[in-house]
């Protein structure tokens, strides 16, 4: 059927009309209201972080079908009153006096402020830089830190060390988490890292996360990791070729060179430590098998020790020629220095030479990437001698001297052997060498988590336990359960 000259200009007057009066609505109403959608989409929280958008009661949130990983709910929009306020559609579900004013009633929504002031604040708290709230930490708080208690609960001026490169940082994360699982959680001891370059804002983030404590970092001077005027470095170096060349382990290394010697004689020495009495040595890559229920920097401190490891072994005899022959010219000049109820005997062995009775070095050490000690140890008059006495020979780089056998032999001459402690109740491994508690050995039921296939370092021949049990005595043994 034909339709007539004058429908068409009907309807085209008619259709006219209504996209005139649908531009007009379109200009009109964002000016009279805030023109926000009543669905609202956030992102769903993780960590611990608590969600400040949560559904009012009663208001159900669900899966949103387009976007899973986010969650959605209808609620109520604060709205500026407007002229036609009284025909909004009451969302289902809220007050029948919702969008009303009336007296002590701000305004449409206002039923909804005090949530939204108490999440507000809730973010504020959450947010652990500044003061300021970016409006990206008011959209998404779970992006950023929250604030931790890293108030101290353990009672000792202690720290945990550790010495480590911007490189080490996924063996550095894997240590504090362990030690903060198994130990320090319960006490917030702070963590003091050291290195010869400066620290990374990703390492200094990463670190300060995982602590429950507080963290420092310190950059290692130049004169505390270099060569010290009097080696000669052409001399140094060909003596590392020569070692690299025999296989000698970390014969040809210069870094392991300065680790060595700063842990003998300048990790003490730096400012920071000045205001603690204890250290644990921790490195990265490190393993702790069992709950440690009780503070062992109080334990040492309440029964009058100084120093404590957990795995005692024998060095390599090619990276310490000329050590034990330095160390007793010192003391033959110093005789004073030695403890009269010392134990020698752990690290001595009956010889000859020359087919002349001779007291050598046994190479056995306490694994010094484990020790808990005293500061005051090291800052020592006599140790601090003894230590400038051996780098003054450079055997530091021109052998390849470690700070396990330097700080060994000199507490098995210099302090009572009762100051010295077995933890015998601490499972600890760094590769290649582990050790955990055995069934006859006290306060570790129920602690401890050790591999089933774990072949321990005690029964190793490259142990020095039974040498420590021999000299000791059957008392090496401390009942720690509490």
């Amino acid at each position: 059927m034909a339709i007539s000259q004058g429908n068409v200009s009907r309807i085209l007057v008619f259709g006219s009309m209504w996209i005139i009066l649908a531009s007009l609505w379109v200009i009109y109403w964002p000016s009279q209201v805030s023109f926000r959608p009543v669905v609202r989409y956030f992102p769903k929280p993780f960590g611990d972080v608590a969600d400040p958008f949560v559904p009012p009661p009663g208001v159900a949130a669900t899966r949103d079908p387009i976007f899973p990983t986010t969650r959605r709910f209808r609620g109520p929009i604060a709205r500026p009153k407007n002229k036609i306020s009284g025909v909004i559609q009451r969302p289902h579900g809220f007050p029948e006096d919702y969008g009303q004013d009336k007296p002590g009633n701000a305004g449409a929504g206002s039923n909804i402020l005090p949530a939204i002031a108490k999440a507000a604040g809730r973010i504020k708290e959450k947010i652990s830089f500044g003061e300021s709230i970016s409006e990206d930490e008011k959209r998404r708080p779970w992006r950023y830190p929250v604030k931790v208690d890293r108030t101290q609960l353990g009672t000792e001026k202690a720290t945990l060390l550790m010495l480590a490169r911007n490189n080490d940082l996924y063996a550095v994360r894997e240590s504090m988490r362990r030690l903060e699982d198994r130990f320090n959680h319960k006490f917030r001891y702070p963590w003091t890292f050291m290195n010869d370059e400066p620290f990374t804002e990703e390492f200094i983030a990463i670190t300060t996360g995982i602590a429950s404590g507080k963290t420092e970092y310190v950059r290692v001077p130049k004169e505390h990791w270099g060569f010290p005027s009097w080696v000669n470095q052409t001399h140094a170096k060909l003596q590392m070729k020569k070692m690299a060349d025999e296989h000698i382990i970390y014969g040809g290394s210069l870094s392991y060179r300065h680790m060595c010697r700063f842990f003998s004689g300048f990790f003490f020495r730096q400012p920071v430590m000045q205001q603690y009495e204890w250290y644990w040595r921790v490195e990265p890559g490190v393993n702790f098998y069992c709950d440690q229920h009780y503070d062992p920097f109080r334990w040492l401190r309440e029964n009058g020790k100084s120093y404590g490891f957990t795995v005692t072994l024998h060095d390599f005899r090619e990276t310490i020629a000329s050590l034990w022959e330095t160390t007793e010219r010192f003391f033959y000049e110093n005789p004073e220095y030695v403890n009269p109820n010392n134990m020698r005997g752990f690290v001595i062995e009956n010889t000859t030479r020359n087919g002349e009775p001779y007291v050598d070095y046994n190479t056995c050490h306490f694994w010094t990437n484990f020790e808990i000690g005293k500061v005051s140890l090291w800052t020592s008059e006599k140790y601090l001698r003894y230590f400038d006495y051996l780098d003054k020979t450079g055997n530091f780089f021109y052998e390849r001297w470690g700070d396990a056998p330097v700080h060994s032999v000199a507490l098995t001459h210099m302090w009572d052997k009762k100051e010295i402690h077995f933890f015998n109740d601490i499972g600890y491994e760094h590769s290649p060498f582990r050790r955990c508690p055995q069934a006859h050995e006290h306060g570790n039921a129920g602690r401890c988590l050790c591999p089933l296939d774990m072949s321990l370092v005690d029964n190793n021949g490259f142990s020095c336990f039974e040498q420590w049990k021999k000299t000791f005595g059957d008392n090496y043994e401390v009942d720690l359960t509490w």
